[in-house]
């Protein structure tokens, strides 16, 4: 039975998704009856690190973060996952039968679960799908490099601004850019593997060059050009 929560703008999204975009209409429609929307509140598990690997997901609305716990018990927030992107897609299909991290959603949130075994099955009756896939992974992996060497290669203050200019919205240019954060500053830190006091003092920095403003929750990015070609010369 097809979940009643899955309407058309959301079937929509999904079919474009790099998980579904090489499937065809009757391999994409028989994963269809697997998926089911879970709704989370605030601070609520998805699922724990070590835990059996049994979906994957996409976040539809929402952010979900992904962090592990170190010795001393302290939380390292791996990634976050904002809407409209997937996770443990990596996980499935590397054979680990186990989640290495806990995914916990850090607003109200709405997920896709797909039935990690489902997925499989349909990849492996067809060759041409997998070789197609292959190709969107391959993307998503280049992308997933570019960003490890943004923040292993750059200072704390590139990668404020670079996180910030990707959470603008398409078709912004040349003037300035109110951007309200969606979660709180230190768990951005956590997830550009920046400490805290660096954060703040780097954020302090860049008010002081007049790149940015603060108000509250909000960031204004004075002049998103300017941001923008700073980043790609590295003059930050």
């Amino acid at each position: 039975m097809l979940d009643k929560f899955l309407n058309a703008p959301l079937l929509a999204e999904l079919r474009q998704l790099h998980l579904f975009k090489a499937m065809n209409d009757q391999q994409f429609d028989s994963l269809l009856l697997s998926l089911r929307i879970k709704n989370l509140q605030a601070d609520q598990m998805l699922f724990q690190q070590d835990e059996k690997l049994t979906h994957i997901y996409y976040v539809y609305s929402g952010a979900i973060k992904l962090c592990r716990s170190t010795r001393k018990g302290d939380e390292k927030i791996i990634e976050v996952i904002q809407s409209g992107a997937s996770f443990a897609e990596g996980v499935l299909f590397g054979g680990a039968p186990k989640y290495p991290v806990s995914a916990i959603a850090m607003k109200s949130s709405s997920v896709v679960s797909i039935d990690a075994n489902k997925y499989l099955k349909i990849l492996q009756s067809s060759n041409s799908l997998c070789i197609n896939m292959l190709g969107h992974l391959s993307q998503r992996l280049h992308w997933m490099l570019k960003e490890l060497d943004k923040q292993t290669l750059h200072n704390a203050s590139f990668r404020i601004v670079d996180y910030f200019l990707n959470q603008i919205q398409l078709g912004q240019d040349s003037t300035s850019y109110d951007l309200c954060l969606t979660i709180p500053k230190r768990d951005i830190a956590s997830r550009l593997s920046i400490k805290p006091e660096t954060f703040s003092r780097a954020l302090k920095s860049l008010v002081k060059k007049d790149l940015i403003a603060i108000e509250d929750n909000h960031i204004i990015l004075k002049n998103v050009n300017q941001l923008r070609e700073m980043v790609e010369f590295e003059e930050i």
